[in-house]
């Protein structure tokens, strides 16, 4: 090293330094992936470690973020323990629906995300559909889950993260009546 400059040893430092950070932090991120206690799913960080993985083998995916827009005015007005029956049941109805290979998870509070692997939006909005009015169908103690949808594409070595951020901004900036299936 006596005749390389020493900026461009300063460079590959940082470099070196930025890539075991990164490794850190993906490791991080993995070690955190927990089963959420009512829903019986993985939490959000699932998907951008071991799910981002079994997205990853399809060139485009369908990504869909639901929202029970009702939760909280169930836990206020019925009983927390009503809230957390719902979020219990309207998980067990979508993993009844859903094939084993998508990938269900609870994404934060009243937010769940869905990845339909290698399948296109087009194909999913029936199903969709058909699976907002079974869950709405659902009577607990009085309370009928009402949800908001949204669904878009994912292309591979795009920014999961940065997707289903936009979708969940969507679905707390929409109107709180909005109960409908929307495509970004």
């Amino acid at each position: 090293f006596d005749n390389v400059d020493t900026t461009i040893l300063e460079v590959v430092k940082n470099n070196i330094v930025a890539v075991l950070k990164t490794v850190e932090n993906q490791s991080t991120i993995e070690k955190i992936v927990r089963d959420d206690q009512y829903s019986e799913l993985k939490t959000a960080e699932y998907l951008y470690t071991e799910g981002k993985n079994v997205i990853d083998k399809y060139s485009t995916s369908t990504v869909c973020l639901l929202k029970i827009i009702n939760l909280v005015e169930i836990n206020e007005k019925i009983s927390r323990k009503t809230g957390d029956n719902v979020i219990t049941q309207v998980c067990r109805e979508i993993k009844q629906n859903l094939s084993p290979e998508y990938l269900f998870v609870r994404y934060m509070g009243p937010k769940f995300a869905i990845v339909f692997s290698g399948i296109e939006l087009n194909a999913i909005v029936s199903f969709m559909g058909q699976l907002k009015e079974k869950i709405e169908k659902i009577e607990i103690e009085g309370a009928n889950p009402k949800i908001n949808i949204v669904l878009s594409t994912y292309y591979k070595g795009t920014a999961l993260e940065g997707l289903t951020k936009k979708l969940e901004e969507y679905l707390d900036e929409a109107d709180k009546e909005e109960n409908t299936i929307n495509y970004l």
